[in-house]
C-alpha cells in the first residue's frame, strides 16, 4: 500500500503541494495518511478507498502507482475524523515528567517534537493561556489543530497533552472542554487580588484542614519544617474564596463528561507561596473530591520571562525540597515551573530535588527562536518589529509580572542580531511583544519563517533540546 515519496511529489507537483517527508503512515483497518503543504496552506492527504473525511478535497482523486490520492484541507473536522482512528487525541499524563512548549504561531510543533521525543518526558503540545489567545487572535481549537498538525508532519505516535493554560473564567475551560484539551490549568491570580477574607468568615471545612494540618511535621532533605497553625490560618483566609472557582471549574468538566489533569498556579502572585498556602490549597480540595495533579506555587527569587533564575539558588532549594515532600506527604501531585524559559541554572536542582517528578512550562523561548530567523535573514524586519515593540512597551507588558522598563531598552539595536538577543532587555521585550508584533507584522513574520522552514526548525529543535539536556544530561532516550 504504501507509496514513494517521489512518486507522490511529482503527482502533486503540478498542484503546488509538497509531500512532507517522514509523514506517510499506515491506518489501521486500511489505507494511508500523509500530510502535504503548499506555502502556508495544510492538506492532508488520504491514500485509498473510502476515505473518512468529509469535506471535499482539494486535490484528487489522482491514481499514484494504482492507488486513489486525493488532498483534503486540514481542518476542525477533517482533524475530528482522523483523531477517531488515529493518536491525536490529547491524552492525560502517564509519566513522572512533564513538559510544556508552547508555539504561539502554530509553525513550530513537529521541531519540538524532534527534541522532547529524544528525553523522558511527558510532552504537552498544545498549551496556550487566553491572554495568548487573544493576543495571537486564535482559540483553543486553532491552537490544538496546529498540534495535531505537528504531530502528523512529524511522523509522531506517541502521546501528548493540550494544556488549557491560566483560565481565569467559565467561558475560558468549556472552550478548551469543548476542543478535547487533557490539562487546564486554574490562575487564582485575578481571584488572590481580591484579598483575603475575615477569620471568621472561614467555612467548617477551611477549620478542619487548618485543625489538620496544623504541627504536622514535613520531613524533607536538609531538615524539618512544621506547618503553623497561624500561617494555615492566613493560607485559608486568603485562598478559601479563590479555590471555590476550582471547585466549580472540576464541577463543570465532570458535568461535561471531561477526566482530565487539574493543575492550580500561584505562581504570577506577589508573595512567595508558603508550605501552609500549598498544604491547605491541596487539602481544601481533595475535602471537595478534587485530586490535583499538579501545584506552581511562586518560588522565591525571580523567575522573569526569557532571563534565566536570579537570586538565592540555596533559598530556592530549600523551597523546592519542602514544597516536593509535602505534595508526597497529602498525595502525588507535581510541582510546576512556570516561566521555564531559559531557567538553566536551577533545572538540575530541580529534577534532583523532585526525585524526577515536575512539570515545565515554556512558550516564548520557541517564539524567539522565530525572532531570530528573522534577525538573520531580514535585518530591516527586525529593526521594524524592534521599534514597535519599544514604542508598544507598556501594552505588552499590561498581562506579564516583568521589571522591564523603558530606559532598559537601547534606542538602537546592535547590528549583530546575535549581539541584540544577547541583550537581556531586549530579549524579554520581544518575549512579550508577540501580539502587537503578530499584528502588525504576522505575514511577514510568516514568509520568511516558510522561507527559511529548516533553519527555523533547527532552531527551536536546538533550543529545547538545551533546555532538556540541562535537565537530564544523559538520561537522553530515543522515543
Amino acid at each position: 500500500m504504501f507509496l514513494s515519496m517521489e512518486a507522490l511529489t511529482e503527482e502533486l507537483s503540478p498542484y503546488g503541494f509538497k509531500p512532507i517527508e517522514g509523514s506517510l503512515r499506515r491506518i489501521p483497518g486500511g489505507g494511508a495518511i500523509f500530510v502535504a503543504r503548499r506555502r502556508d496552506e495544510r492538506a492532508v492527504g488520504w491514500i485509498g478507498d473510502p476515505a473518512p473525511l468529509t469535506s471535499l478535497p482539494v486535490v484528487g482523486p489522482l491514481t499514484v502507482d494504482g492507488h486513489p490520492v486525493r488532498l483534503y484541507p486540514w481542518d476542525w473536522t477533517n482533524y475530528q475524523a482522523l483523531r477517531g482512528i488515529l493518536p491525536l487525541a490529547p491524552r492525560r499524563c502517564d509519566q513522572l515528567a512533564s513538559f510544556g512548549a508552547g508555539d504561539r504561531l502554530g509553525m513550530a510543533t513537529a521541531a519540538q517534537i524532534a527534541a522532547l521525543r529524544r528525553y523522558p518526558v511527558f510532552p504537552i503540545l498544545a498549551q496556550q493561556s487566553p491572554r495568548e489567545l487573544a493576543r495571537t487572535r486564535r482559540d483553543f481549537r486553532d491552537v490544538l489543530l496546529a498540534a495535531a498538525w505537528g504531530v502528523l508532519e512529524a511522523g509522531y505516535t506517541g502521546a501528548f497533552g493540550a494544556d488549557a493554560d491560566h483560565l481565569q473564567d467559565e467561558g475560558q475551560l468549556r472552550a478548551a472542554a469543548e476542543a478535547g484539551y487533557s490539562l487546564y490549568t486554574f490562575d487564582l491570580r485575578r481571584a488572590l487580588a481580591r484579598g483575603p477574607r475575615p477569620p471568621e468568615a472561614l467555612s467548617p471545612i477551611a477549620r478542619s484542614v487548618i485543625a489538620e494540618l496544623a504541627g504536622r511535621h514535613i520531613s524533607y532533605p536538609g531538615g524539618v519544617y512544621e506547618l503553623e497553625e497561624g500561617r494555615l490560618v492566613a493560607a485559608a483566609c486568603l485562598y478559601e474564596e479563590a479555590l471555590g472557582e476550582v471547585i466549580r471549574g472540576a464541577e463543570i468538566l465532570r458535568a461535561m463528561g471531561v477526566e482530565a489533569d487539574l493543575e492550580v498556579s500561584v505562581d504570577e502572585t506577589d508573595e512567595e507561596t508558603s508550605p501552609e498556602a500549598h498544604g491547605f490549597v491541596v487539602r481544601y480540595l481533595q475535602r471537595h473530591g478534587i485530586t490535583l495533579w499538579s501545584l506552581a506555587p511562586r518560588f522565591p527569587g525571580i523567575l522573569e520571562k526569557a532571563v534565566d533564575y536570579e537570586g538565592d539558588s540555596e533559598r530556592l532549594a530549600r523551597a523546592i525540597a519542602i514544597h516536593h515532600a509535602l505534595a508526597r506527604s497529602l498525595g502525588e501531585h507535581r510541582l510546576s515551573l512556570h516561566s521555564g524559559s531559559e531557567k538553566f541554572r536551577i533545572f538540575r536542582t530541580l529534577r534532583a530535588l523532585t526525585e524526577g517528578r515536575f512539570h515545565i512550562k515554556t512558550s516564548g523561548t520557541t517564539w524567539l527562536q522565530a525572532v531570530r530567523v528573522v534577525a538573520r535573514r531580514r535585518p530591516d524586519l527586525f529593526a521594524a518589529l524592534y521599534a514597535l515593540a519599544r514604542a508598544a512597551l507598556e501594552e505588552s507588558r499590561r498581562d506579564y509580572p516583568i521589571a522591564l522598563r523603558r530606559e532598559d531598552l537601547p534606542p538602537e539595536l546592535p547590528v549583530d542580531p546575535e549581539a541584540a538577543l544577547a541583550h537581556r532587555a531586549i530579549r524579554q521585550l520581544f518575549h512579550i511583544s508577540y501580539g502587537v508584533l503578530l499584528d502588525r507584522y504576522g505575514p511577514a513574520i510568516r514568509e520568511v519563517l516558510i522561507e527559511h522552514e529548516a533553519e527555523h526548525a533547527a532552531a527551536v529543535a536546538g533550543n529545547l533540546e538545551h533546555h532538556l539536556e540541562l535537565l537530564f544530561g544523559d538520561a537522553a532516550v530515543c522515543r
